[in-house]
């Protein structure tokens, strides 16, 4: 309380608050009658007021007005005749109350200047080593062509492991830039009218190598078009992310299958792997915005839980759905939805 100036107003006439900039303000009334607590509404109404607590001075021969009173928020009251001690207890009390808020408003505002100031070096990190990471994996691409011309087995499988943590690291990097421009709202969704059967194949063509590595069989299901209408581009990076997580938690020798649903208003995308599995603990926090549940894959590959978090934000985005089923040790199978295309009312934004 030291620390603090605060001003302390007390009125006698309901205009007289219209203009303060006061902490606090005494209203004094020889007897409160119902509906008199009302000029609440006015204070509250008022911009220089709307938040600063009211001790009301009163007498009140019916005990339900004082209750009437106490409904506000950042009320208290004060019967006469007036105790001394006991205004001053209430006024102390109402002042540490707003000290507190100002001190949470201070660190709220510390705390958001500290986490922009996070998603901006995370930004530059994720922009300047996108570019170097992009040509290891240019220069993989060009050596895949020629991988039978390697003839020593040791040298082909280190190759196999550098081209995979290669595409780890460049769709974590990919995942970390949208995440920040989402979070800055600098994410636009563009919807467009796409088949998303092939847009499907076009994405899991990317995988073909990396789950060769693995010897993970991916079986296509997706034979028929299916029109939907949202960001095309959102959705590819759903798709990269759900496929990805399916290889990384697929045993050696295991199958990851692609199937749809249509319903009444929606598509549905299933990718389903026979993998390990997600630990039931960890269920109930996998897809909750404020929780990240990162673990190992089969082979030890490294997750950031950043993919399944960006994913949902897309899905969200495009007015769909995200969700899953998964047994430890059995597998999982995780599921979007996105609206069917109705090109006569475009889904709006």
């Amino acid at each position: 309380m030291e620390k603090e100036q605060f001003t302390v107003i007390p009125i006698c006439c309901e205009q007289e608050f219209e203009n303060t900039d006061a902490d606090l303000i005494l209203l004094q009334y020889e007897t409160l009658v119902p509906g008199q607590c009302n000029i609440i509404h006015r204070i509250r109404q008022n911009k220089s007021t709307r938040n600063t607590p009211v001790i009301f001075i009163a007498s009140a021969n019916d005990s339900n007005i004082i209750g009437e009173c106490l409904n506000f928020e950042s009320t208290d009251f004060v019967t006469l005749p007036l105790r001394e001690k006991e205004l001053i207890l209430r006024i102390r009390h109402q002042l540490s109350l707003i000290e507190a808020q100002r001190t949470i408003k201070q660190q709220n505002e510390q705390l958001q200047q500290t986490l922009q100031a996070r998603d901006k070096l995370y930004s530059v990190i994720a922009h300047d080593l996108r570019s170097p990471i992009g040509t290891i994996k240019m220069i993989n691409a060009a050596i895949e062509t020629e991988k039978e011309k390697i003839t020593n087995p040791s040298i082909r499988k280190k190759f196999e492991m550098i081209n995979e943590t290669t595409e780890e690291a460049y769709n974590l990097l990919e995942n970390l830039l949208r995440w920040t421009r989402n979070r800055h709202g600098k994410t636009k969704v563009i919807p467009t009218l796409f088949d998303l059967s092939i847009a499907t194949r076009q994405v899991l063509s990317l995988f073909t190598t990396i789950a060769k590595a693995k010897n993970i069989r991916l079986t296509n299901q997706l034979l028929h078009s299916l029109p939907v209408y949202a960001d095309e581009d959102m959705i590819k990076t759903v798709l990269r992310n759900l496929i990805s997580n399916a290889i990384k938690f697929t045993y050696p020798d295991g199958n990851i299958e692609l199937y749809s649903t249509v319903e009444k208003d929606y598509v549905t995308i299933a990718i389903k792997d026979n993998g390990q599995g997600i630990k039931k603990e960890d269920q109930k926090y996998l897809l909750q915005e404020n929780h990240s549940v990162s673990t190992y894959g089969t082979r030890n590959e490294k997750g950031s839980g950043l993919g399944l978090i960006l994913s949902q934000e897309f899905i969200k985005l495009n007015n769909g759905k995200l969700y899953f089923t998964s047994a430890e040790g059995q597998g999982t199978t995780f599921y979007f939805a996105l609206p069917k295309a109705k090109p006569q009312s475009p889904m709006t934004q």
